[in-house]
């Protein structure tokens, strides 16, 4: 970045923040932080290029605020008012603002670019993703303008307000924001899901970091030596031209430019915190967080993480210019695609909608075991250490339950909760105005169990417990009354509408009690709705 940008961009916020921005940290304590042995300190050196945001201010030594991060926005939008505006989308739970910022020409996004979407910091304790954040706006405003010609760029800087200030993981109320993303129990999930809807982004990119040590040491005695772990939407039911888009247009770009620059790369990995469980598995599998949720919405959805759980400011600037660097090129790769991603994305959405009524549903699906030979850093050391791991692999998913795709669903006029939810994610929901009979399957619950949804890492530590339930499906006619209401998969949002309405996956709105008894509320409708059911409007 030049000088001079440096300069302007600094003066513009020093007097920003003089005029009553505030300048409170968030409630990071160094002092909490174990430093890294020095010889594992040495295998990250910082980059050469610096960036104008606010944790890297001279003398800083803390991580900044989400007010601090809205100075900073407002402005770079005073100096570039054609090119960036800023909104709020939603209210966290403790009241802070869920901040949108539109980067586009001037006249406004067009419906004649593609649209990248960018999430940051969605769990609180993962600070570079949300600093990145605030340098790609500022570098879009200023010396990568001109791709603002060729594309939308839409950013969430703190997609979690309230666990940024307090930097730790979760949302207020215990809730893991990044598996919300299909129940909405939360407010941050419902902004995130109003701006997709509104936004209809062809690529998301979700920005997060990964534990450096800790379970690492207790495991294999070895720290983390990539900077970056990469993945695309890896769910059952994606439209395979979104994941050979993902693949060859977008991460192996991503891969490419960070090796470029110096940097490791690697597919995104966790394992969980029991030190006798030495499996190491990619990243989930279920539809419940961003990545996989705006892969249904078919999106190119991509994660990455950096090298930042449990080393506080250590290589920050580091990590932050690695995401900058993968953010540059997934904007410049969807400025060059242009209008062949929008086609592609667009022929995705025709190809859901077109497969109502056909074909085979993924219920719920798991990695594949393998093994893996991976690189870490010896914890004291520093030194290269090998280690072949047993792997659970998302490349080639395992269909652990799947049946016929229905033409579409039908709720008791009584389930308006789920229905609510439906309409937040962008599910077309249409009442019924007339009694008729239907060719439907009802499910009978056979079994029903107590348990907790699981990720790549076990069991999700958000307190909530759902119904494991096994269903069978009964064929009948049906009348189905008035006021019911009809969710047709004849829309784009089909795989995602049935991710959240069949019974048995754990992420299911009966798994969790939002339909309160599917056998009684929930229907699988098994061919075109009757005439007359909807009046003289069409389907």
């Amino acid at each position: 970045m030049p000088q001079r940008g440096r300069r302007l961009a600094w003066a513009v916020l020093s007097a920003a923040l003089a005029a009553g921005g505030s300048s409170a940290g968030a409630q990071f304590d160094p002092a909490r932080v174990t430093p890294e042995p020095a010889a594992v300190a040495a295998r990250f050196p910082e980059p050469a290029v610096t960036y104008p945001t606010p944790a890297f201010a001279p003398g800083r030594t803390t991580l900044p605020s989400h007010d601090e991060a809205e100075t900073f926005v407002a402005a770079v939008a005073a100096r570039a008012p054609q090119t960036v505006t800023t909104e709020r989308v939603g209210t966290s739970q403790q009241g802070r603002a869920m901040m949108l910022v539109t980067l586009a020409a001037p006249g406004g996004p067009s419906a004649s670019r593609p649209s990248v979407l960018v999430l940051a910091q969605q769990h609180g304790n993962e600070p570079a993703g949300g600093e990145a954040a605030l340098a790609l706006i500022h570098q879009l405003a200023g010396d990568d303008q001109a791709l603002l010609e060729r594309v939308n760029v839409f950013v969430m800087p703190r997609a979690n307000p309230d666990a940024a200030d307090r930097f730790v993981r979760a949302t207020a109320s215990g809730t893991d924001v990044n598996r919300d993303h299909l129940l909405l129990q939360t407010p941050e999930a419902r902004a995130i899901a109003t701006v997709s809807r509104r936004v209809r982004p062809d690529v998301v990119l979700d920005l997060h970091e990964f534990t450096a040590g800790d379970r690492w040491v207790k495991k294999y005695g070895v720290v983390q030596h990539y900077d970056a772990l990469l993945q695309p939407a890896t769910v059952g039911n994606l439209e395979p031209s979104i994941a050979h888009e993902a693949a060859r247009y977008f991460l192996a770009p991503v891969r490419q430019r960070l090796t470029a620059e110096g940097l490791r790369v690697f597919t995104y990995h966790t394992t969980s915190p029991d030190p006798a469980d030495r499996v190491v598995s990619a990243g989930g599998v279920q539809p419940d967080t961003g990545r996989n949720v705006n892969g249904l919405r078919q999106a190119v959805s991509l994660l990455i993480e950096t090298r930042g759980v449990g080393v506080g400011r250590a290589h920050l600037a580091r990590r932050v210019h690695t995401h900058v660097t993968a953010a540059l090129t997934v904007v410049r790769q969807a400025a060059a695609r242009g209008p062949r991603l929008l086609a592609v994305t667009r022929a995705a959405d025709a190809a859901v909608a077109a497969g109502a009524c056909t074909g085979m549903l993924t219920i719920a699906a798991e990695h594949t075991p393998a093994r893996m030979p991976m690189t870490f850093l010896d914890a004291v050391t520093g030194e290269d250490r090998r280690i072949v791991v047993p792997w659970r692999s998302a490349d080639a998913l395992r269909v652990v339950r799947a049946r016929p795709r229905p033409c579409g669903y039908l709720l008791d006029a009584s389930e308006t909760a789920a229905v609510e939810r439906l309409r937040v994610l962008g599910v077309q929901v249409t009442p019924t105005v007339a009694d008729r009979r239907w060719n439907v399957e009802g499910y009978r619950v056979v079994a029903q169990t107590a348990g907790a949804r699981q990720d790549a890492r076990g069991a999700i530590d958000d307190g909530a417990p759902i119904a494991v339930l096994s269903v069978r499906r009964v064929r009948r006619q049906d009348t189905v009354a008035a006021g019911t209401w009809f969710i047709d998969l004849a829309q784009p949002l089909g795989t995602l509408a049935a991710a959240a309405l069949e019974p048995d996956s754990q992420n299911s709105f009966a798994a969790s009690a939002l339909i309160a008894a599917p056998e009684r509320s929930l229907r699988r409708v098994m061919s075109m709705p009757p005439a007359g059911a909807f009046g003289s409007a069409a389907r």
